[in-house]
């Protein structure tokens, strides 16, 4: 399941809103305790939550070095990342996301903890 705050996986935490008589009731999951505070929070009215990344979230960041490093290395070592143009900042989110989400969507089911 999908966490209802960031979109990542799920991991065990749920929330059930309150019984009202003829209203469906709503059931979200959560990643962590600090999504579940946050929706919590929300629904009181604000607050914020520092998301603490996964075994498979960490692993994917160490994965996206290589490419992030690969193409630093196409646009120019030396330049300050202030002087980069759009297209060059746009391609170089391109890059680390796609190295990124391609490593979460690799990973064997042997890296899930059930």
């Amino acid at each position: 399941m999908i966490c209802a705050v960031c979109g990542r996986e799920g991991r065990g935490f749920c929330w059930v809103s309150p019984h009202r008589a003829g209203v469906k009731r709503q059931f979200k999951r959560f990643c962590s305790m600090g999504c579940q505070t946050l929706h919590a929070k929300r629904l009181k009215a604000g607050g914020g939550v520092v998301i603490d990344p996964t075994h498979n979230e960490m692993a994917a960041m160490e994965a996206v070095l290589p490419h992030l490093g690969e193409y630093v290395a196409s646009v120019g070592m030396d330049k300050p990342l202030s002087m980069y143009s759009r297209e060059e900042i746009l391609q170089l989110v391109d890059v680390v996301l796609t190295a990124y989400f391609d490593n979460l969507r690799e990973r064997t089911p042997d890296d899930v903890p059930f």
